[in-house]
């Protein structure tokens, strides 16, 4: 695939100085992004209208892009910087914040399906025998099929990727209001409100998902299809909103004396009914934290309302660069010798010191609903007690209580009541440090030698436990962070 699209973005913004005390900060942006387009118009998209593939063609933006644009981009933009005394400032913002390359969604959706892009995936049942469980009805063993696949032969039950045509650029409207005061010389504390809320935000869910049947026996079986001639249908529309609010506090020492340093502490809050593991999870590239790319029922998305995989409650961090008052032109040893200022002088000590309360975290389950859920999917089981634990109770064994989740053998449903992120993994805490030596060639050029230590005192930072209940290892932790790594640098300075 090769696809392209088009951005115009204006803006006009000025400074306004009210009074000597008042500044304001105006402005305004206007911004168009066409829908991406492929070269070779080879995109298809799904119509829930008529139920049927519609096709790229050449033509105007819809015809090649199979989404209508958005015209209607204003994003305001404002501030003030408010000074009612000599050591005090008030400081607030407000702006809205488009994000249009996410239109196309992650992989360039519509290119991904038939017949320009088919998914071939074979499943073996326990006899050995292996069947199409999707796409083309052809196996590799008997060679590539000449040409572009037919559509009208391939599998009902593939999966296609849509897109609601009619979809709007989704925007993140951003705030803050905070005071700064001077404690004294060099030295400022800041404490500030910061949130923002996404709105409109791109989401997927199964357009497709089978209906779910209560029998009167009271158990639960799979139904119909709302489209019998297809299979999962991932569909992107504008159905997800989030919340973020925090409270950040910063106390900042400003170089002097040979000393810099900043100290903050943030609370906060992430609240999203999207949460979306496949990309980057909170914990890391490939960390499972239990959030998925898909709503657990299509049919319930508030069901999957709740903390975002990447949200801190709390978060400390300390940085500084001290450079040691030993050494000429500096309070101590300023008259030594060279050999004595070679050896003991020049020295400069760094370090960041992070703490954080831990991720959230969501049970899973698969393999006993009666969709069969999987994928980019996952059901969550039923939720029978406290999920967490005492802190004196929690070992890598056994993170957190385990018993509180039930599968949902040996009755399948279709659906758990578990909610999202009502967990918490292990908390995090390291601290990096480097100590330099600079030797001096003239005034501003040096080499420096430098030793680094990261994880300065060893500690296990543990990875998030297992949050598969059918798992053998399900609340166990088994991974951790790197343990203390030493370096050594030299740079030459000019």
């Amino acid at each position: 695939m090769d696809q392209g699209q088009d951005m115009q973005f204006y803006f006009v913004q000025d400074d306004y100085r009210v009074t000597p005390k008042l500044t304001l900060n105006l402005g305004a942006r206007y911004e168009y992004a066409t829908p991406p387009r492929e070269i070779e118009d080879r995109l298809a998209n799904f119509d829930p209208a008529t139920g049927t593939m519609i096709f790229a063609k050449d033509g105007g933006t819809f015809d090649r892009a199979l989404i209508r644009p958005d015209r209607n981009n204003v994003a305001p933009r404002a501030g003030f910087a408010y000074a009612p005394a000599s050591r005090w400032v008030l400081r607030g913002g407000y702006g809205i914040f488009y994000t249009h390359t996410v239109r196309q969604g992650r992989e360039g959706m519509l290119g991904f399906n038939p017949p320009y892009l088919v998914d071939n995936l074979l499943q073996s049942s326990v006899s050995g025998a292996a069947a199409v469980a999707s796409a083309a009805p052809f196996r590799l063993v008997n060679g590539y099929p000449s040409g572009l696949l037919d559509p009208t032969s391939l599998s009902t039950t593939v999966m296609r990727r849509a897109q609601d045509s009619n979809q709007r650029t989704p925007y993140i409207q951003q705030y803050n209001v905070g005071a700064q005061y001077e404690l004294m010389t060099d030295l400022v504390l800041d404490v500030a409100y910061v949130g923002n809320r996404g709105t409109g935000l791109p989401g997927f869910r199964n357009l497709n998902q089978r209906a779910v049947i209560q029998n009167a026996d009271g158990s639960q079986s799979a139904g119909a299809r709302p489209y019998p001639a297809f299979g999962d249908i991932q569909w992107m529309e504008n159905r997800v909103s989030s919340d973020y609010n925090s409270l950040q506090t910063r106390l900042e020492k400003r170089f002097s004396g040979g000393l810099s340093a900043l100290v903050s502490y943030t609370w906060g809050r992430a609240i999203t009914d999207a949460p979306d593991h496949i990309s980057t999870s909170g914990g890391g590239a490939g960390i499972d934290t239990g959030t998925f790319r898909e709503p657990q029922d299509s049919y319930n998305l508030k069901a999957d309302r709740g903390p975002a995989e990447f949200d801190i409650a709390h978060r400390f961090v300390a940085s500084y660069i001290w450079e040691l008052p030993f050494g000429r032109g500096r309070r101590f040893g300023n008259g030594w010798s060279a050999m004595t200022d070679l050896l003991l002088g020049g020295w400069q000590l760094s370090g960041i010191h992070v703490m954080q309360s831990g991720l959230a975290l969501t049970a899973t389950l698969g393999g006993s609903s009666v969709l069969n859920i999987g994928g980019e999917r996952r059901a969550r089981p039923n939720l029978v007690g406290d999920p967490e634990l005492p802190e004196s109770q929690r070992t890598i064994d056994r993170w957190f209580n385990t018993d509180a989740f039930l599968a949902f053998n040996p009755a399948p449903q279709a659906f758990g009541n578990a909610g999202v992120g009502i967990m918490r993994g292990p908390r995090y805490a390291n601290v990096d440090f480097t100590l330099a030596k600079n030797f001096h060639v003239t005034a501003d050029r040096y080499v420096q030698f430098r030793t680094e230590v990261f994880n300065a005192f060893d500690r296990v930072n543990f990875g998030p436990p297992n949050i598969a209940r059918e798992s053998t290892g399900f609340g166990q932790i088994l991974s951790a962070g790197n343990a203390r790594i030493i370096q050594f640098g030299l740079k030459f300075y000019f």
